[in-house]
Parts: C-alpha cells; sequence; structure tokens
C-alpha cells in the first residue's frame, strides 16, 4: 500500500495501523521531495529511499534505516541522488552503473551457460576498460584500442565482443546513446583456426579398451553416449530417464532450444545397462541431480588411453566427422547435432572433399562415354 505525508523524525516513529502492510512492505511518499519515501516490511523495519526513473524502468535507490538517518539527513541525502539523476539523464550513465542495470534486467533471459559466460566476459574483460567511462562517450577508437589490447588472446576477444555489442545496442533502446552509434557494429574479429580435434579408429579402438575396463562405469557410459549420439555433454550429463521414448531422447531444453536425441542401437545398450536409482540417467553423488564432473573424471579416462589432446567436447568431433566421412550430407548431420544455422557445421566439409571428387569422377566418365557413344557399367546401370 502507498500513502503520503511529510517524512520528518516524528512521521518515522509514527505507527501505522493499517493491516495491509503486514503482508506487503507499506510505502510512505514525501509530499514536498518527489521520489523520495520510507518502506515499512512485515516487522517494521523502516528504510528510506528514493525512486528514480529511467529510460530502463523505475529504480529505486536505498539510502538507509530510520537507525543509521535521521528524517532531515536522509532528506539531504535524497536530493544528492535526486540531483545526480537528473545530471546523468543529460550525459549520460557511467558504463559500470548502465551494467549492473543491464544485468539485472537481461540476465534472467538467458540459459545459465550462456550467463555465465557473459557475467565472466564482463567482470574480466569489459568492466576493468570502460567501467569508469559514460556510456554515451565510448566511441569506435575506444573499442578498438580495448580490442587490440586482448590480441594475445583472441578467443578471448572474440567472445568478450559481442557481449559489449549486445549492451550498446541496449544502452540505444535505453535512450543513453543515439540510435544506431554502437561503435561494436562491423568490427572484425581475430581470425582463430578452429580446432577440429577427432579420434582416429586407432585412437577409439585405445579408448573403447579403457572404457570396457574402466572402474567408473557411469563416466565411461557417458562418453560412450557423447561418442554414439554426438550430443551436447550437458545433454547426457543432464538426461532424464521420463525423457526417453523408445529410439529418441526428448529435451525440453537444450543450448539450441528442444531437442530429440537419436539413440542407435549402440546407445540404447548402454542405457539399458544403467540402473535407474535416480530421475536422472548420471545422477550426481547425492541422487539428486545431474553429474556435474564429468570434465575431471574424463580426464583421468583419457590419460589411460593416452589421449592427452582430446577435450569432452571433441567426442561430438568424432561423431560429426564419422556422419560427413561416410558420405552423409552436410545439412543432415547438422539436423542429428542440433546446429542452429549451416555455418556450425561447414568446419566439416574438408572432410567429405574425397566423396565429392569420387562422384564427380564418376559423373565425367559417364558423359565422357556418352560423348565417345560406348557404353560403361554406370550407364547400363542408369538405363
Amino acid at each position: 500500500m502507498r500513502i503520503h505525508a511529510t517524512l520528518s523524525d516524528h512521521t518515522t516513529r509514527r505507527r501505522f495501523r493499517d493491516p495491509k502492510h503486514r503482508k506487503r512492505p507499506l510505502i510512505v511518499f514525501d509530499h514536498t521531495e518527489p521520489g523520495f519515501g520510507m518502506r515499512i516490511t512485515a516487522d517494521d523495519t523502516r528504510t528510506f529511499f528514493v525512486r528514480l526513473r529511467r529510460p530502463s524502468g523505475p529504480v529505486n535507490v536505498t539510502l538507509g534505516t530510520t537507525r543509521e538517518f535521521s528524517a532531515a539527513e536522509a532528506r539531504t541525502k535524497a536530493r544528492a541522488v535526486i540531483e545526480a539523476a537528473a545530471a546523468e539523464r543529460t550525459t549520460g550513465p557511467l558504463f559500470r552503473d548502465f551494467a549492473k542495470d543491464f544485468m539485472r534486467r537481461r540476465a534472467r533471459l538467458w540459459k545459465p551457460a550462456t550467463r555465465r559466460s557473459n557475467e565472466a566476459a564482463l567482470r574480466r574483460q569489459i568492466l576493468p576498460f570502460f567501467g569508469a567511462m559514460r556510456v554515451a562517450d565510448i566511441a569506435r577508437a575506444d573499442v578498438t584500442r580495448w580490442f587490440d589490447g586482448m590480441s594475445g588472446t583472441p578467443g578471448t576477444a572474440n567472445r568478450a565482443l559481442p557481449v559489449l555489442s549486445v549492451m550498446l545496442t541496449q544502452a540505444e533502446q535505453w535512450d543513453f546513446r543515439p540510435q544506431g552509434s554502437n561503435p561494436c557494429r562491423n568490427m572484425r574479429r581475430y581470425r582463430v583456426a578452429p580446432r577440429e580435434r577427432f579420434l582416429s579408429t586407432g585412437e577409439l579402438r585405445r579408448l573403447g579398451f579403457v572404457l570396457d575396463h574402466a572402474d567408473d562405469t557411469p563416466a565411461a557410459a557417458a562418453v560412450r553416449l557423447l561418442l554414439f549420439t554426438g550430443a551436447r555433454s550437458a545433454e547426457i550429463t543432464g538426461l532424464r530417464w521420463d525423457w526417453i521414448r523408445g529410439t529418441r531422447a526428448l529435451l525440453p531444453d537444450s543450448k539450441t532450444g528442444p531437442k530429440a536425441i537419436q539413440l542407435p542401437p549402440p546407445a540404447q545398450a548402454v542405457l539399458a545397462e544403467l540402473p535407474r536409482t535416480s530421475p536422472f540417467v548420471f545422477p550426481n553423488t547425492a541422487g539428486d541431480g545431474p553429474m556435474t564432473d564429468l570434465g575431471s573424471r574424463w580426464a583421468t579416462l583419457r590419460a589411460l588411453a593416452g589421449l592427452d589432446d582430446v577435450r569432452l567436447h571433441d567426442c561430438r568431433h568424432t561423431f560429426a566427422s564419422y556422419a560427413v566421412m561416410t558420405g552423409l550430407d552436410l545439412y543432415t548431420v547438422g539436423r542429428v547435432l542440433g546446429h542452429a544455422d549451416t555455418g556450425s557445421t561447414a568446419r566439416y566439409a574438408h572432410l567429405a572433399d574425397h566423396h565429392v571428387r569420387a562422384a564427380a569422377g564418376k559423373i565425367g566418365r559417364i558423359v565422357n562415354a556418352a560423348m565417345r557413344g560406348t557404353r560403361t557399367g554406370e550407364t547400363r546401370d542408369a538405363a
């Protein structure tokens, strides 16, 4: 409930009879200072605050409790905050203040992994450089100097740039910057050679032997499913039994949204041997959540197989690589992997080159034979 009164020391000691504030905080706004108010919670804690209106929406700035400040002191502090906000509307907020508001309003819309990654980029790469600058003052030269300063870690720079770009685009929508002024637009990222490590048949044979004799049978089973399905590690470790429908696992959410993981016979055989002691196919030690340490357990397995340079994600690369090398087209491979765009699958295109060359040679022989008036095995089959 909201009421209006002149906030004074007498008002802060007043006993309000309205019972509604026992369920919800009672808000007392000052008559003479717009936005200045006092919040009374169910335990009778009384806190001074200022409500500011910003392009991103109303924001309450807590000043302190009635035990910390008198009404007059709180009013003086409130006026200082209001004046600073008025100046901010003219010059724009500091980037660090804008970042707090941005994360409060936008981070909840991201998937957990995306949120962790973006928060890390903001904390480690972006705020140290831009934190003390005004959002409106960030120019192309500033972004270029920041990006060039990370040339020694190009992968990190490439991940941080889109986070900054999204934030500055949001600043435009909140009227902190002119429309179309994002200085990150058309910035070229560093060229980083894609890591396309996949296991050879010999390496798969060694890994298979280790998995067959591993003491850590849950981790071994999880790795087998990664190799048999091409799924992401989080999709396998977070798998629940009630998501499995025959030859498919129907995930309600994944990196790219709802997804169906195909379960070929080898994958079904792995699942058939696992105990169902938890809602999760691969539970944690307590059994009340998914496995969270497959990465460290994989490190032990790969060391036994002599595959120290192989990441857990390379199991997915291995699945995709063999799919392409057996002649499966890139579109189908992308569908199986759950890629959101064809560009993610295109990295495997070179693995299909020998199939393309063989097909071109076959077509060339057919055309040549037709031009010479001779018949080949291919033309007889086509006739």
